[in-house]
């Protein structure tokens, strides 16, 4: 059973690790008492690349303790120069109209990715700075445990 096991993580890690097309990855947690709206995420990607196109998903472990069925997020994007270009306002849906959740995970826990951005140019090589902010009615949110930027080079065929 042991054997089993460690070769089933091992398999994982070689296909996680076998996406070539992988730019940045990061999760952050956010309050677990309540993920406030002054509580901006900020992720620093540098990119080098200016002439490939990007996509970009948000990467959302919420629990089943989250009370809607969406969340709403504003995301700015500041370019090395310091300029903003964009604003973003992205709506993800964690659960289905049925009350069911979406995402992986057995139990309380729910892991989920949401595309929201594809074929973006960067014009500049440098530090890009995004920022996450909770954009819900409520001034603060529980059953939000952590927040992430996922960004790949988009895929050729």
């Amino acid at each position: 059973m042991k054997n089993l096991l460690f070769g089933f993580v091992l398999l994982s890690f070689l296909f996680v690790s076998c996406n070539n097309n992988l730019v940045f990855d990061q999760t952050k947690e956010v309050n677990v008492k309540g993920w406030n709206k002054s509580d901006i995420v900020e992720f620093e990607v540098e990119i080098k690349d200016t002439l490939r196109l990007y996509d970009f998903a948000i990467n959302l472990r919420n629990t089943v303790d989250y009370p809607k069925s969406n969340i709403y997020f504003f995301i700015k994007t500041i370019y090395p120069d310091g300029s903003v270009t964009r604003c973003d306002t992205v709506e993800c849906y964690l659960a289905y109209p049925d009350g069911t959740w979406t995402g992986k995970g057995s139990g309380s826990i729910k892991d989920n990715r949401f595309w929201f951005t594809k074929n973006v140019i960067f014009p500049l090589k440098g530090k890009y700075k995004f920022e996450i902010e909770q954009a819900t009615r409520d001034t603060s949110i529980v059953g939000i445990k952590n927040i992430g930027l996922h960004i790949e080079y988009r895929k050729t065929k």
